[in-house]
């Protein structure tokens, strides 16, 4: 059984028809809008350190590998989707070097995200160097959507990947997610250009609609992408 198969079949048992139905029809909406996303960049030199205050009581941890996470945490974290393939997916990040950045209000899970250092976990829209971190597969639990913490987390990640000596953060969405585009401009994130992007046999292929303004150094590496 494929896992699109397998987590549809259950998300159906989970969440019932109605709620599958409505998954379903925003899952035709997103795909009616195209794939396309929008790639941003930060500088991390020019990233000033933010204090705990600005996460309005909220606090940022972060986990290296899958024994830190807390076993309430980590069954919130794979209770939307198929526990094995989770697991699965989660292992191979850490195994990667990938670190999980969680967000928690009391002690509560309120929200998480992902970054790896000096590359991707996918192939990407250009090569990454060394010192460049990738942020990636962020999400705000239901209950705690509209207090800003998906821009106060991204900037506290922001703040601690200066402070690590790393040169520049990258991340991208697409077009159609609207909560994260608001999110990116309340961050130091800058739009660098949209692009569509296809996996084949291992390698990306990337159609750019909006070339990177890129004060980057990676205008050569686009063109052999």
């Amino acid at each position: 059984m494929s896992d699109s198969i397998r987590h549809f079949l259950d998300y159906l048992s989970r969440h019932g028809v109605r709620a599958t139905a409505g998954r379903v029809a925003l899952s035709w909406q997103r795909f009616r809008a195209g794939n396309r996303f929008a790639i941003y960049s930060c500088s991390l030199h020019e990233t000033q350190s933010v204090q705990d205050s600005s996460l309005k009581g909220g606090r940022v941890e972060r986990r290296d590998a899958q024994a830190e996470i807390p076993q309430e945490d980590l069954s919130l974290l794979i209770s939307s989707w198929d526990p094995t393939i989770v697991r699965k997916r989660m292992a191979g990040r850490f195994v990667r070097g990938a670190s999980l950045w969680e967000f928690k209000i009391g002690d509560k899970l309120a929200g998480y995200g992902w970054t790896l250092a000096g590359g991707t976990m996918e192939p990407y829209f250009f090569p990454l160097e060394a010192d460049d971190v990738h942020l990636f597969d962020f999400f705000v639990f239901p209950e705690f959507r509209g207090k800003r913490v998906n821009p106060s987390l991204i900037t506290h990640i922001l703040a601690r990947l200066s402070e690590e000596k790393r040169k520049r953060a990258f991340i991208e969405t697409a077009e159609w997610n609207t909560p994260q585009l608001s999110s990116l401009r309340r961050t130091a994130f800058h739009p660098i250009g949209k692009a569509w992007k296809y996996d084949l046999f291992g390698k990306a292929f990337v159609i750019w609609s909006q070339c990177p303004s890129l004060a980057l150094t990676v205008d050569a590496k686009l063109q052999r992408q």
